[in-house]
């Protein structure tokens, strides 16, 4: 598509938003935004919020940048936790990410501004089993990152944590049906820290999804 016909999507898009919410819609967030959900995920144009809700104004608070990372944007990312005060930040990374691959491919080649975010995935990367395929090393490395991001997060908000105002989420988004539950399907990885696959299911913060969904959905 060239930039004029891209422009006119944009923009008619809108139009038909604007037309299907109405005056009463946009009043009742002027004043102030509620979120629900402190989302850190992947620029990744695969990954939006609509995948888990089809009513993202308003209730998601969005933190955007290559390979989930909370460091690249910790400011954003405290001014959803600490200020608006969301019950849950959800760390979702997803398979077949950019950013792993490019971190793990080389990416000395990359601008600077591309290599300084790259950089800050050295720690959970450097994890990765060298003698596996490439494939698995990229599942794993996407697997290792989520768990780092949430570990960073932990150290700091563990005070909310703690009291319980805020649980930590990370989880995959497997669009490609790599752990074999279906594609599109977001994936449990990590709670406040807990990895293993019991621990998960019987996670206090999934109490309200029924069994059978829970082995479905976590990792």
């Amino acid at each position: 598509m060239s930039a004029p016909q891209i422009l006119k999507e944009i923009f008619l898009g809108n139009h038909q938003f604007v037309q299907a919410c109405g005056k009463e819609f946009f009043e009742s967030h002027i004043e102030e935004q509620n979120p629900l959900i402190t989302l850190v995920t992947c620029s990744d144009s695969r990954v939006q919020p609509s995948i888990f809700h089809d009513e993202s104004i308003n209730r998601i608070f969005v933190i955007r940048n290559i390979g989930n990372q909370i460091e690249n944007n910790l400011g954003s990312v405290d001014y959803g936790v600490l200020h608006l005060k969301t019950p849950v930040l959800l760390i979702l990374g997803h398979v077949n990410c950019g950013a792993i691959k490019t971190y793990l491919s080389g990416y000395e080649d990359e601008p600077q501004s591309v290599r300084s975010e790259l950089d800050h995935l050295t720690i959970p990367l450097s994890k990765v089993d060298p003698s596996l395929p490439f494939e698995k090393k990229w599942l794993q490395g996407v697997e290792l990152n989520l768990h780092w991001q949430v570990k960073i997060a932990l150290e700091r908000y563990q005070k909310q944590v703690k009291e319980g105002s805020l649980t930590i989420v990370g989880a995959i988004y497997d669009f490609a049906n790599t752990y074999g539950r279906g594609y599109g399907r977001i994936i449990i990885a990590n709670i406040n820290g807990q990895t293993k696959r019991e621990e998960l299911l019987n996670h206090p913060a999934l109490k309200e999804i029924e069994p059978s969904f829970r082995e479905e959905i976590v990792l």
